[in-house]
């Protein structure tokens, strides 16, 4: 695993390094604090194909590709903002970076060329605040920005913003048509030119957080309205839909930097969960199509620090790292127990986990 820092440090840590419950993983390598960033961490990913390569954005307004083995810096790409996020994708072919900066446009970056490679200009705030590319489909992203807006891309168009997420639009009547059935067809998507396109707004304020689910089919936005969204983007509905799934009133987020909403693997969770790292210092953890609350996730009730970060990882149960605004990183680990005999998945017939019974385990780790 790959951590970093708002001290701009960046760590590599074993994960097979663990003995027993309050075990510290071993740091195996890293890049001292100013060494490599000059200021903090917005982002840090490994490269999805070969774990030889990580990308790391900070808000020194660069991005940096790194050599694992020699922890050294391969390209530097100066975007001239600083970078709220970055992702990329882990099915295309091509190596476009997307970064989301206090810019407002998406800016694709060419890890082949070493430059810019695309600008992407729509928003009409002052930042894009975060970005997802597509699990199914190679040249589509989507992005969230300051102006209440999740918009979804194809990047081979030269009018490339297909549609803008609309609130309002509850019954497959938006104003963009995107019907991801039509392997992205030309036809099937509404000018982002058209007027109605500047009064849409998909939340009530910064669209800060954005995970798509693995089918591609549904998209889960959040915002500093405090409020979680699930987007259909299936037939029939084959305009943008907002479901209306209710996440409750526990959900808090004020901070303008990008969130992580992190999805339990699909073979590890039935139904599926959605972990939400709450201003609270909560991780709350709900059903992701329902909107039902399963868990409250928390060290201590005197000593609750903002979550920054997670990850999940699941290979036979579910393991959650959380970063921690007092520079800590936390292992939140599913109980090891055997399904019911009555619990198997209809389309496997192979046992599943009951979450609702699952009890969650905070192992504190050694700090960044």
């Amino acid at each position: 695993m790959i951590s970093g820092g708002s001290d701009s440090r960046i760590s590599i840590w074993d994960l097979n390094s663990r003995e027993g419950l309050r075990h510290r993983y071993e740091i195996i390598g890293g890049i001292p604090p100013k060494k490599g960033h000059k200021y903090g961490i917005s982002g840090i990913s490994w490269w999805p194909f070969d774990n030889g390569m990580f990308i790391s954005g900070s808000f020194d307004e660069t991005i940096k590709v790194w050599d694992t083995e020699a922890l050294e810096e391969v390209y530097k790409f100066e975007i001239g903002a600083r970078v709220n996020a970055h992702d990329i994708s882990s099915i295309a072919e091509h190596c476009l970076v997307a970064c989301a900066a206090d810019y407002p446009a998406v800016r694709l970056i060419d890890l082949r060329s070493s430059g810019a490679a695309q600008m992407l200009s729509s928003h009409e705030g002052m930042t894009v605040n975060s970005i997802k590319w597509s699990p199914t489909h190679p040249f589509m992203l989507a992005s969230g920005g300051s102006d209440g807006t999740v918009r979804l891309w194809d990047i081979r168009r030269s009018d490339a913003c297909l549609t803008v997420l609309n609130l309002e639009n509850t019954i497959g009547k938006g104003v963009g048509a995107v019907n991801l059935d039509s392997s992205l067809r030309a036809e099937s998507f509404s000018s982002s030119s058209t007027p109605a396109f500047g009064q849409v707004k998909s939340h009530r304020g910064v669209v800060n957080g954005l995970v798509w689910l693995d089918n591609g089919k549904k998209l889960v936005s959040t915002g500093t309205d405090e409020m979680i969204r699930v987007w259909d983007l299936t037939a029939p509905f084959t305009r943008d839909t907002n479901t209306l799934v209710n996440f409750g009133p526990l959900v808090r987020n004020r901070y303008l930097q990008c969130i992580n909403l992190v999805l339990s693997p699909v073979r590890d969770c039935v139904p599926q969960l959605l972990f939400f790292p709450s201003d609270t210092g909560d991780i709350l953890v709900f059903q992701v199509l329902t909107g039902i609350l399963i868990r409250r996730l928390a060290i201590s009730l005197n000593t609750r620090k903002r979550t920054c970060g997670l990850v999940c990882r699941g290979s036979e149960y579910v393991e959650l790292f959380s970063g921690n605004s007092d520079g800590d990183i936390i292992l939140w680990e599913a109980e090891k127990s055997a399904p019911m005999p009555h619990e198997r998945n209809s389309a496997t017939n192979q046992p599943t986990k009951n979450i609702l019974t699952e009890i969650y385990k905070g192992l504190e780790l050694e700090n960044y």
